[in-house]
């Protein structure tokens, strides 16, 4: 193996790891917090609200992550909205996870027992405290596995960028290997970025897990 391809480029690769992890980061911190209203909007009061967020999770769901990234870099200009590479990237993947999310979410919040809510609503707690108080934390704890589960293929799922002019990891990385014809070693490299990547998240999931389950927390 000559490793001196990977050396010779670790500037492009590392600015394109950096690429990678803002659109990942960004999606995944965008994705979950139009998550949860979206996810609270299904099952809440307002029959409206309930077919809105009923009808984007079943369009989200159904559309492959690559049509929607060609939709909001190619199609937005269509009708006057023009947005740069990277961001139309992070909208595109923003949707696809959203839709996945809000139902990972919703079903967590679900699983709470009803007689929590009428039990709070009876001591005269409003709906945004009753959420935040006691649905939320027992939610979370089944929220999390699936969630987290999810946002590891949204952390992969940014090498779809690189479709849209993005210079991402694996972008970057195919473009080394068309140019020098030396895969093997630099693929190792790409694997290895999106484990430490993949591994941070689950990392972090166990230690929220951790903290969700000691006494007094949540």
């Amino acid at each position: 193996m000559n490793w001196n391809v990977v050396t010779d480029n670790a500037g492009l690769l590392l600015e394109a790891f950096g690429t990678t992890l803002w659109i990942a980061g960004a999606t995944i911190v965008l994705s979950v917090v139009l998550a949860f209203p979206l996810a609270v909007m299904r099952d809440g009061p307002i029959r409206g609200l309930r077919i809105l967020s009923a009808v984007f999770s079943w369009v989200m769901r159904a559309t492959p992550a690559l049509t929607l990234l060609f939709l909001t870099y190619f199609g937005l200009p269509q009708v006057g909205i023009y947005l740069a590479a990277v961001p139309a990237a992070i909208a595109g993947l923003t949707l696809s996870a959203t839709g996945y999310n809000m139902e990972y979410i919703r079903a967590g919040l679900r699983a709470v027992p009803s007689t929590q809510y009428e039990a709070a609503r009876a001591l005269g707690m409003p709906f945004p405290m009753i959420l935040r108080r006691v649905i939320v934390p027992q939610a979370i704890r089944t929220i999390m596995p699936p969630l987290t589960s999810n946002l590891t293929l949204v952390m992969k799922g940014s090498s779809l960028a690189g479709m849209v002019a993005v210079t991402e990891l694996t972008g970057a990385g195919m473009a080394l290997i068309s140019r020098t014809y030396q895969p093997f070693e630099i693929l190792i490299v790409i694997g290895l970025a999106y484990l430490i990547l993949n591994g941070a998240l689950i990392w972090l999931q166990h230690r929220v897990e951790n903290w969700l389950s000691l006494p007094g927390q949540g």
